[in-house]
């Protein structure tokens, strides 16, 4: 369900410097060498482990709808390079900051920012691209190999720098760059121009093959230049894949030497993707010298009287607009969480089931049913959401949802699961440990206890990285 909510804290660079050293837990640190992130499980063990320790710093946002629309955009260019079985953890960011990275393991997120300026679904899928191509290519492996020539100060220099990195200290970090090892520390802070122009002569290829236009990427690169001259700070996505004159060069010449291909379908279509942006745009700054290409105003004063609590007055606005608009499943989305807090149940269920009908795999109808069962006053757990649970323990927003049908209806051994899974999720074994103890002595000796043996194994595993 459409997740509603204000802007965060800005979300700091993302770098690969990261995957040096980073916090497992508050009292301890662990060293990554380039062995550990020789295989691609070795990746995926390492990246879950690395997402636990900064997940709660990334300002994720709750919003199951964006959550499964960016998993399946990944899941469609996946299928065009050579990642094996490695699994994709989707991320959707509330800073208005223009960035989108790419972690080992498979973890790709993106800042709702981007949205300001890219105005194709094709332009959202050449950025998935570029940074999947990382990924295909090793470049995080690559590069850690070169980093491990550096000198063990260097290395300390780069262990202060993640430290600031990753706790939003942006002074701290800058500072500690200037001092000693600088040339060395901030060339740990960008992919080489040379693994850049792969990613780019990888990616183009990649997007065409999932039925875009190649020239979609040309496009963000020029949006890039234009960001890049308005902002007299930078880009964060700027200072970690370095743009220039001659890489926009010959990634046209490549382009103007593709031959020609019939385009696919998009996930969603051209007024779908305007809705979807228009949501992920709500309430955000529009940069010095720039300018909204677009109008949303409509939807943004639905979404504003939405977070002021005049749910009926937003649904009025809402069924103002054209029946086109309404009926994507962006409209959907909107629907489903004004005609909750209206109690125009029968709409919801409509709602629901068109979008779990178009797209089973999705997980938002789930969760918007459990939000249903709860604004109904049904205290009984839909059976396919414990099936997803069990399916998808990765996913926050499933715990999320069973923490709120927890506290609807005072069912605290639920409620403890949920907090397990949450604290597990954000990297705190401690709290996740603490919960599952609470959630056992509390669980109803009738209930299946096969939740409990879930949290626990995770518990465990999480304890041997």
């Amino acid at each position: 369900m459409m997740s509603i909510v204000k802007t965060g804290p800005l979300m700091r660079t993302l770098v690969p410097l990261i995957f040096l050293i980073f916090t497992v837990a508050a009292d301890r640190s662990l060293a990554i060498s380039a062995d550990d992130l020789a295989t691609r499980e070795g990746e995926v063990v390492f990246g879950q482990a690395w997402l636990k320790s900064v997940r709660s710093r990334l300002g994720e946002r709750s919003d199951p709808f964006c959550t499964d629309l960016l998993e399946t955009w990944l899941t469609r260019l996946k299928n065009q390079f050579d990642l094996g079985t490695m699994p994709m953890t989707a991320l959707c960011l509330n800073s208005q900051e223009f960035n989108a990275f790419a972690a080992p393991g498979g973890i790709v997120g993106i800042n709702r920012g981007v949205y300001l300026d890219l105005d194709s679904e094709a332009e959202v899928m050449a950025v998935l691209t570029h940074e999947l191509a990382h990924l295909a290519q090793r470049h995080h492996y690559r590069g850690l190999r070169n980093s491990e020539r550096m000198s063990k100060g260097t290395l300390a220099t780069l262990a202060g720098v993640v430290a600031a990195i990753t706790t939003r200290q942006g002074q701290v970090a800058q500072s500690l760059i200037m001092g000693g090892q600088a040339a060395d520390a901030t060339a740990a802070l960008a992919y080489s121009r040379d693994y850049e122009r792969e990613a780019d002569r990888i990616g183009v290829t990649a997007l065409q093959g999932a039925g875009y236009p190649p020239e979609a990427m040309s496009k963000v690169l020029h949006i890039l230049s234009r960001k890049q001259l308005y902002s007299p700070k930078g880009l964060a996505f700027l200072s970690t894949h370095p743009l220039g004159i001659e890489r926009q060069s010959d990634l046209e010449a490549r382009i103007a030497q593709m031959p020609p291909v019939d385009n696919g379908a998009p996930v969603l279509g051209a007024v779908d993707f305007s809705m979807f942006r228009c949501i992920q745009t709500e309430s955000l700054q529009v940069a010095y010298g720039e300018a909204l290409d677009f109008n949303c105003k409509q939807v943004h004063d639905i979404l504003k009287l939405y977070r002021n609590e005049r749910f009926q007055d937003a649904l009025v606005l809402f069924d103002a607009l054209p029946p086109a608009t309404r009926d994507t499943f962006s409209g959907l989305d909107i629907e489903i969480a004004l005609t909750l807090k209206t109690q125009n149940f029968n709409r919801t269920e409509r709602a629901i089931d068109t979008i779990s009908l178009f797209y089973p795999s999705w997980l938002q109808p789930s969760i918007a049913r459990v939000d249903l069962a709860i604004a109904q006053g049904i205290p009984k757990l839909p059976r396919e959401f414990r099936d997803l649970m069990a399916r998808r323990p990765e996913r926050l927003d499933l715990w999320l949802a069973l923490a709120r049908f927890a506290l609807a209806f005072k069912k605290d051994h639920l409620l403890f699961e949920a907090r397990g899974w949450e604290a597990l999720l954000n990297g705190k074994l401690e709290a996740s440990q603490t919960m599952l103890s609470r959630a056992t002595k509390s669980w109803p000796k009738t209930l299946d206890s096969r939740p409990l043996d879930l949290l626990e194994k995770a518990i465990k595993q999480s304890q041997s990285i």
